[in-house]
């Protein structure tokens, strides 16, 4: 994800004309460009094929279900200002429990929905679930989204 971010910004930029400016992107964004930008050509081809590998043992699961269901968070919806991308020390501390479930189908490409499941006692805040396929599964997650609205509208 750190390569292509860099890529995108670099391809935005050369087309601007200019280099990247301080509210071009959030704190946290600015953070993870500089990072992935000073990472060797060979870390980032590294980190790249073991995501793929990564996938592929997620992807085995495949062969016997047609998804994956799981949360979409690890803990109850934080308070606000829990994840600021203003404070990227805050997100670096605290976005690892959130994005527990979400993160090996950000890393690999496996395509994953959250879908709304209700809201928590405490707070009455929204709850989600997340269905996963297999790559190139999108059009299952997207039936299956119909299918899940139609029986359980969700309320807007």
């Amino acid at each position: 994800m750190g390569a292509d971010l860099v890529a995108r910004l670099d391809a935005r930029l050369a087309r601007l004309g200019r280099p990247l400016a301080d509210d071009d992107v959030e704190p946290f964004t600015r953070v993870l460009y500089e990072y992935y930008r000073a990472l060797p050509a060979a870390d980032v081809s590294r980190a790249l094929r073991r995501a793929q590998e990564i996938g592929w043992e997620v992807g085995a699961a495949f062969h016997e279900f047609d998804v994956l269901l799981g949360p979409t968070l690890a803990q109850p919806v934080p308070p606000l200002g829990t994840l600021d991308t203003a404070d990227p020390e805050s997100v670096y501390r605290h976005a690892p429990v959130y994005a527990a479930f979400t993160s090996v189908h950000n890393v690999t490409g496996m395509p994953a929905m959250s879908v709304p499941f209700g809201h928590d006692r405490a707070n009455g805040l929204p709850l989600g679930v997340q269905f996963a396929a297999c790559l190139g599964g999108e059009g299952v997650l997207l039936a299956l989204a119909a299918q899940l609205e139609e029986a359980a509208p969700w309320r807007s």
